[in-house]
């Protein structure tokens, strides 16, 4: 692998970075609202799937379910699942509704933040125009729309199919799978999406993102140490030292831009090779 392909990089990404302080002071700030709008919505939703998930925990572990139990509650005529079992099934129908829910605010906070984004980011590299806009919007919604799709098929099951079926976790693993190489791919074709006519883009994008995989992997891995390196500043000096927590913080927000900013200077150089 060349290794002036990604040095230059490096070097142009933050070099563009140096000469647009406002533009990215900008993105900076539009990027702590995009974690922000996440993070609230993972929250509100999480909290109530596990509280959900806990109640059915609880009402299961107050049901005694030994052999001598059961043949008692069956001859009594009882139900073997306590006084009031259908709390299993309203608690997991609470369970779907609300990550069907976490699902689609995701997916509209997705579609607004990473298009604007990746367009702003492309800005700091020369002019940008609606156009550029227009199609870093559809190429998010064609992604992320098969990723919602994968993801909100599991919902559609029932509590009895659920516990029955030993091929669920299978299933999410494989289209966690499948959404971690469809985010692959969308990353490519936003890089090359400032120039390139949008019926060209998957094209170019495989060939990119398969023939020049090493490349990618590259930038992916510099981009891991960088979040890493945060998370480990921010864990250590968690309760030591606000001033390395508040920047470890700034460095784990600014990996992710960064990696924005360098894929489009990487992907540039490659389309050209």
């Amino acid at each position: 692998m060349p290794k002036s392909i990604i040095f230059s990089s490096i070097k142009e990404s933050f070099k563009a970075i140096w000469k647009n302080k406002l533009l990215f002071i900008l993105i900076l700030f539009i990027q702590i609202l995009f974690f922000s709008a996440l993070f609230y919505v993972s929250l509100v939703y999480q909290t109530r799937i596990y509280e959900s998930t806990k109640a059915i925990s609880d009402y299961m572990q107050q049901q005694q379910l030994d052999d001598i139990s059961v043949t008692q509650n069956i001859l009594q005529q009882k139900n073997i699942l306590g006084d009031d079992p259908l709390s299993i099934s309203r608690n997991f129908n609470n369970v779907i509704l609300n990550f069907r829910l976490y699902l689609i605010y995701t997916f509209i906070i997705l579609i607004i933040f990473i298009p604007l984004l990746w367009t702003l980011s492309g800005k700091l590299f020369g002019h940008i125009n609606l156009k550029h806009f227009l199609r870093n919007i559809i190429v998010v919604f064609c992604y992320l729309i098969l990723i919602f799709i994968f993801f909100y098929s599991i919902t559609n099951i029932s509590f009895s199919e659920a516990a029955l079926s030993s091929g669920f976790v299978l299933k999410y693993l494989i289209f966690l799978i499948a959404a971690i190489v469809l985010f692959y791919f969308m990353f490519i074709s936003l890089s090359l999406a400032k120039n390139t006519q949008l019926k060209n883009i998957l094209p170019k994008t495989l060939r990119v993102g398969i023939k020049k995989i090493h490349y990618m992997l590259a930038v992916y891995l510099i981009n891991l140490i960088l979040v890493i390196l945060s998370l480990f500043l921010l864990i250590y000096f968690i309760e030591k030292n606000f001033a390395v927590v508040a920047s470890s913080i700034l460095l784990f927000i600014f990996s992710f831009i960064f990696r924005r900013i360098f894929m489009l200077r990487v992907v540039n150089k490659l389309e050209n090779l």
